[in-house]
Parts: structure tokens; sequence; C-alpha cells
């Protein structure tokens, strides 16, 4: 299934390479500015609905950088605008004197494999999501005096997230409806820029 890709530069021209292998293996590669323009205005200034947050669904954002360096560059100020919307990100270049650590999802050397990055990147599962929503079940079954075993498993295609819970077999339907609908909330208020949440409930095999 063909991927939404933000394609960021540290240096005008650093990531043509990167953007010509995500088109030749069937992505779209979508960008903050024209090619060769200056860094501001982006897209989004000049037109919002141009900006690919909102006339697409992001899967991953990719930044090629072409040298070390510890602050971001103005041509990746993109960066910043798909982190705050919860968009994983790969760095392409040299992890020394990376700002992005700690926030990117991977990060491989620049003429590394940015495809299978992005590609691995966009189908695996969302940490920090995950984390919010498992706490949000097991807050939920201590309230109801159960053990608190409940997980749940969160990935996002299509700019919907995808919820995998397991764990809430010892409940009753009334408390583990309550559950769900809880860790809904929570979901929502941590990402309030996804397109929407689906829920499937798991048991053991």
């Amino acid at each position: 299934m063909p991927l939404n890709v933000m394609v960021l530069e540290s240096e005008r021209g650093a990531a043509d390479r990167a953007a010509a292998e995500l088109t030749e293996a069937g992505h779209v590669v979508l960008r903050c500015h024209e090619p060769r323009a200056p860094a501001f205005p982006c897209r989004g200034i000049e037109d919002q609905s141009s900006c690919p947050l909102r006339s697409h669904a992001v899967d991953v954002a990719l930044t090629v950088r072409s040298r070390p360096r510890s602050q971001p560059a103005p041509q990746e100020d993109g960066v910043r605008c798909a982190l705050v919307h919860h968009v994983p990100l790969v760095v392409a270049g040299s992890a020394v004197l990376d700002p992005y650590e700690g926030y990117e999802a991977r990060v491989l050397d620049r003429d590394g494999d940015v495809v299978g990055a992005c590609e691995e990147v966009a189908a695996a599962e969302l940490p920090r999501h995950s984390r919010v929503a498992s706490e949000a079940l097991r807050t939920t079954q201590v309230m109801e005096g159960e053990q608190s075993s409940a997980r749940a498993s969160v990935t996002r295609r299509g700019g919907r997230l995808f919820v995998s819970v397991s764990g809430l077999e010892g409940l009753a339907s009334r408390p583990r409806e309550a559950a769900v609908v809880r860790m809904l909330a929570k979901l929502r208020e941590f990402d309030s820029t996804a397109r929407g949440v689906d829920v499937v409930l798991t048991s053991p095999t």
C-alpha cells in the first residue's frame, strides 16, 4: 500500500535522491517547500490547504541531513509540524549532534535504505500512543478491582489509529466497555489530529 511521505532536508537538494527512491517504490512524496525555494514561507503559509499535513494523511516524515548540525535547519521546519501531529519521524544522516534525538522513530545513514526504513516505521507500533492507551485501560481495571494486565498496541494508517487491546477478558461487559471508552478519550486527547480510531479486542489463543 503506497505511503504518503513528507520529505524534508537540511539543505536544498539534500533529499532529492531519497525522494526519487520513494517515488520509484510507488510512494507519494510530499514537500513543505517548492524545489529550490527558500525556507520561508512554506506551502502552508501561502495556502493552508496545500500544507501536506492538511491535504494528505501523512504516514511518515523523512528528513535528510547532509551534514551534522546541532540545530534543525530552516528547510527542516516541517519536522516540528510532523511531530506536533504525532507523525513518526525518520532521520537519514549522521547521529552526531542529532537535534531530534529522543523524538525520531528511526535514524539511519544518509545513504541507507530510506524506503525500507519509512515502510517499517509507518507499519510499526506507536510507543507513546500505546503507552497512553495502556495506562488508561489499566487505571480502569484497578478502579474495578481487577489485576491491571491490559495492554493496547496502537498503529496508524491513512491517518487513522488502529488499537489492538488485550487483557480485558476478566472484566464484565459494562466495565470492559467503560475501559475502552476511557482509553478512546485519552487517545483523542493525546492525538487530536487522528482522523479516527478503530479498536479490536483480542483474547489469548
